[in-house]
């Protein structure tokens, strides 16, 4: 016997439910015909969805049939990765995440992501990775920024790993 290798199809989803929002449960995030593709590679195919505010959802399926690509179109994500397009509408609040002039830095700070493993921006040192975030929020003036990282190292439970190799990527 043997076991050809398949890709897994391309994620469809379609689940419109606006008409069961209520005042407790607005729609937050609401997804109209969504395509993304990579390349020619269309990756996610006509995705409609209305999430409520303040309920879970979770998106479950095997691996590799776009949930993650979906989960980063709502912050933009896809956008570093060259080749990509989007097609249909992400609304964030009534805001199309979308349109001409959005500003993305904005936006992630709105719909944050957090991911399965660390990524840190690979060119870029320890110390480097931990003040990007506050270097890009500009509440910590840069008087304090040694002392924030040092403190957020340590919250993290990294500063004694860390400490010695800040500044070596």
């Amino acid at each position: 016997m043997t076991l050809a290798q398949t890709t897994p199809p391309s994620l469809s989803v379609t689940v419109r439910t606006p008409s069961q929002q209520t005042v407790d449960h607005p729609v937050s995030i609401d997804v109209q015909a969504l395509n993304f593709f990579y390349g020619a590679k269309r990756a996610l195919e006509n995705i409609s969805i209305a999430i409520p505010a303040k309920l879970v959802t979770a998106f479950i399926g095997p691996s590799g049939c776009g949930k993650s690509t979906f989960l980063r179109t709502l912050n933009r994500m896809n956008d570093i990765i060259a080749g990509t397009r989007v097609e249909g509408r992400v609304l964030i609040d009534g805001d199309d995440v979308y349109r001409p002039g959005t500003d993305v830095v904005a936006l992630r700070r709105r719909v944050g992501m957090v991911f399965q493993k660390p990524t840190p921006f690979p060119t870029m040192s320890v110390y480097d990775n931990v003040a990007a975030g506050l270097r890009l929020d500009k509440r910590v003036p840069r008087a304090r920024l040694d002392e924030s990282v040092e403190q957020a190292l340590t919250f993290a439970a990294l500063w004694d790993e860390v400490k010695e190799r800040l500044h070596g990527s």
